[in-house]
């Protein structure tokens, strides 16, 4: 890696919040959640995965938070809002429980599946937020494709977004 893919990695230490956009800076203060509500037939329906800030935060000098507001979930659909923190998905023990989610089968795979790899993949939550950057394609062929990256093409994706930046 050259000085600025370095620089560019330092600045994105963390992973981005899914509701404010704002950098997680450390495992302790994100968060996951999920809204769980119950169908016409009475089966469970889980959706709206997201990583965000676990309190409140101060960007741009005004306090917001984050998470979704459980009377405002409640009032709208009769949801429940269900979450963990940030640290129960990260490591050997946080991918059984991911595992164990795609599993039950009750939130989408595509959602499991994102977070799994933004919070166990390393480098991946960088090249994700480049991706989003970039309109074009980024030049790195995919090996195994479904928007899974080996190393290589991460490290790829970051020396390139530097380059042109």
């Amino acid at each position: 890696m050259s000085g600025n893919d370095l620089i560019k990695v330092h600045e994105f230490n963390g992973w981005r919040c899914d509701s404010c956009g704002e950098l997680i800076t450390s495992i302790e203060v994100g968060w996951v959640e999920w809204l769980a509500s119950e169908s016409d037939r009475g089966e469970e329906v889980l959706s709206g995965l997201q990583l965000v800030h676990r309190g409140s935060i101060q960007p741009h000098g005004r306090r917001q938070a984050c998470r979704y507001d459980s009377l405002k979930e409640f009032r709208k659909g009769k949801t429940i809002v269900e979450g963990l923190p940030l640290e129960r998905f990260v490591g050997p023990d946080g991918l059984m429980v991911l595992f164990s989610l795609l599993a039950a089968g009750s939130l989408p795979r595509g959602e499991i599946l994102e977070l799994a790899k933004r919070v166990q993949i390393p480098g991946y939550e960088l090249a994700r937020s480049l991706l989003q950057e970039t309109t074009s394609s980024n030049g790195v062929r995919q090996f195994l494709g479904h928007g899974c990256y080996l190393q290589s093409e991460i490290r790829e994706m970051i020396a390139l977004a530097s380059d042109c930046c």
